[in-house]
């Protein structure tokens, strides 16, 4: 068991998708919504986030009924029953989330046409091979009930309390894992992010990141105001410049540090790393023109001459927080109440013994806990901030150092959970490259899906019924 985050089950329902489809909508046909159009895709944005897929977006308003039909989609229908029990569900999902309510002519609209899409992406499922069978459904519930951090007896009672059978949101569930399998294998080859994309977006990125210097500096000092000893010292600077240019390395600079003698300030060893503000005006003002491994021209001060050597330069990543803890979790033995209530009392009853003797810590880790991590005392090892579950990490932000949570409830199960100690660090390399990747698959997402879309209208028969 890893209480790394883990991706959500359904990509269909991602705020993402959902977008593009709004977004798709109302390009196409934000001419016959006018203002309300706006009203609604503020709205469908803030649904997006809810228990289950919503209906999304647009296409005629004023729309009426014949005989119970309101539209047919390669010849399936659409009825009204199923366009008004979509409309009551996003109705109520606005309400709920206080967004801006549109006409009830664009909230038609906007299920009717995320009804059309939906038949098309499930007919190409079904066509393909793609909609699940029960078990599979079945196995997507409980996984949903494990992520939302309930058991499966309350996330039903949820579900039901949202005026929802569960009849009806596993029908729901079965139609998303369908589209998201079409739109999964349609975009899989349109998707792809090589590295050679991720090095040029982070190069593209660089330009508006703060950067440090790593300096190498040659200084031989004036003599007061010995005009003609000045002149000496600077034909013996730039000396030391043209032997610089054969330093092709960061030892090789330093070795010719080392040979300049005077006896105060002759020779400065690297400054380390360095935003430009952090260096003499005279510093900076050079390094404009500079790459690294040049050189940069003779500079005078009032104190002396200089010769500068860029060694390297970075990015200033920020830094983040790493928070190094250890947990005790206990796993309910099934997914219904009576299991969740045992799971609980055990890790309550464990949390009361630690209360009066935190070292038992280690030991009761080892003897009780139901993860990986209890062979090593319930060490977690360092952790960056997303990498876990959004209920455990809530609670580790919260602890001082050395501080134990009350019993908590995620998606696993009950946790007892100590904040070992803390850390800043650098951004890491590889996390960089991994959120550019995810800009980046994003993008060529957003695309791709709103051109699928478009051909997946486009050879479709559509027939809206009027009255």
């Amino acid at each position: 068991m890893d209480l790394r985050r883990i991706p959500p089950f359904l990509s269909s329902i991602s705020m993402i998708f959902l977008n593009i489809v709004v977004r798709y909508c109302l390009a196409t046909h934000s001419f016959l919504l006018g203002a309300p159009s706006r009203l609604l895709a503020a709205s469908l944005k803030a649904i997006v986030l809810g228990l289950v897929a919503v209906p999304a977006h647009a296409q005629t308003a004023g729309m009426q009924t014949l005989d119970g039909i309101v539209a047919v989609v390669n010849g399936q229908v659409i009825s009204t029953l199923d366009l008004q029990r979509r409309e009551r569900f996003l109705s109520a999902q606005i309400s709920r989330s206080q967004q801006a309510m549109p006409t009830p002519q664009a909230l038609r609209a906007a299920v009717l046409e995320r009804a059309v899409f939906e038949a098309l992406m499930l007919q190409l499922a079904a066509k393909q091979g793609l909609v699940p069978n029960a078990a599979a459904v079945q196995q997507a519930i409980n996984e949903n009930a494990q992520q939302s951090g309930l058991s499966y007896a309350q996330f039903t009672a949820r579900i039901q309390e949202s005026g929802t059978s569960l009849e009806e949101y596993s029908a729901d569930l079965k139609n998303e894992i369908a589209i998201s399998n079409a739109r999964d294998r349609a975009l899989a080859s349109k998707t792809k992010i090589s590295e050679a994309e991720i090095d040029r977006f982070l190069r593209e990125a660089e330009s508006g990141v703060e950067q440090e210097v790593l300096l190498q500096v040659l200084f031989v000092p004036k003599q007061d105001s010995d005009d003609a000893q000045n002149a000496v010292r600077r034909s013996e600077a730039q000396a030391l410049r043209t032997s610089a240019t054969k330093a092709s390395s960061d030892d090789a600079f330093v070795a010719l540090q080392k040979t300049v003698t005077y006896p105060v300030g002759a020779h400065q060893v690297n400054l380390g790393y360095r935003t430009a503000d952090k260096l003499p005006q005279l510093y900076a003002s050079a390094l404009e023109t500079m790459a690294v491994g040049t050189l940069s021209p003779l500079l005078e001060s009032s104190a002396g001459f200089y010769v500068l050597r860029l060694a390297n330069k970075r990015l200033l990543l920020p830094q983040v927080n790493q928070t190094r803890a250890r947990h005790i979790l206990i796993r309910p033995s099934a997914a219904n109440q009576e299991a969740d209530d045992v799971a609980q009392q055990t890790i309550k009853q464990l949390h009361d013994r630690l209360t009066l003797n935190i070292d038992l810590f280690p030991a009761l880790a080892k003897q009780f806990s139901q993860d990986g991590s209890a062979a090593k005392g319930g060490d977690l090892g360092w952790s960056l901030p997303g990498d876990m579950v959004p209920e455990f990490e809530r609670l580790m932000e919260v602890l001082k150092e050395g501080e134990m949570g009350l019993p908590l409830r995620s998606q696993f199960g009950w946790h007892i959970v100590q904040v070992l100690e803390r850390k800043s660090t650098e951004l890491p390399k590889e996390r960089l490259r991994a959120q550019a990747r995810n800009v980046l698959r994003l993008r060529k997402q957003d695309e791709a899906t709103g051109e699928w879309l478009e051909q997946l209208k486009a050879q479709a028969y559509i027939e809206y019924k009027r009255q």
